[in-house]
């Protein structure tokens, strides 16, 4: 089945779950889109890597990457509905995941979540998107499914902010949103 527009050179067998394709070829749309999504990564350096791909064929990767991720309804891991971007309130803390937290706090101001990271021992501050925005790529976003009430640490709006907090407390939520739910 292909798709209208410049995306009709985007293929999905039917009745198959598999990744799309591009043309049918065995390349997939996500495999280009990661790709395309390095920094500093030219259309030219793209289709040299795919040297079966078309010019064109990069614009209905774009185009089927922001139709897929603007109609996210739901976290694709947890299967739970995404928070609608009109219920976050500025200031407040939320439960979701990324693939470096599951507490985030919303910043309207910069249409942002901000968030701790923890890597090689080391804990700073992060922004990330809001998981309906195109201009960021799909696994880099929050999916935000809830409001907390409290959380047990700051998360102030401060790039250069240090964390004072208890480093456990950074992970009280990562088993649940990480734990896929149980095929009934």
């Amino acid at each position: 089945m292909g798709y209208r527009g410049s995306m009709d050179r985007v293929t999905i067998e039917p009745g198959q779950r598999s990744d799309p394709r591009i043309r049918g070829t065995p390349i997939t749309v996500w495999d280009v889109y990661r790709v395309l999504s390095v920094p500093g990564m030219t259309d030219a350096e793209v289709l040299s890597k795919y040297p079966e791909l078309e010019p064109d064929d990069l614009a209905a990767v774009r185009e089927f990457v922001a139709k897929s991720i603007e109609s996210r309804t739901h976290d694709e891991f947890t299967a739970r509905p995404i928070l609608p971007r009109d219920r976050l309130v500025h200031g407040r803390y939320y439960k979701g995941r990324c693939r470096n937290a599951t507490i985030a706090r919303w910043n309207a101001d910069e249409n942002c979540f901000y968030h701790w990271r923890e890597k090689f021992g080391r804990i700073y501050m992060e922004t990330i998107k809001y998981p309906t925005d195109v201009v960021e790529p799909l696994w880099d976003v929050f999916d935000v499914v809830e409001e907390l009430p409290g959380c047990r640490f700051e998360i102030p709006f401060d790039a250069e902010a240090a964390f004072a907090g208890n480093r456990n407390d950074l992970y009280e939520h990562a088993e649940e949103m990480w734990h896929k739910p149980q095929q009934g």
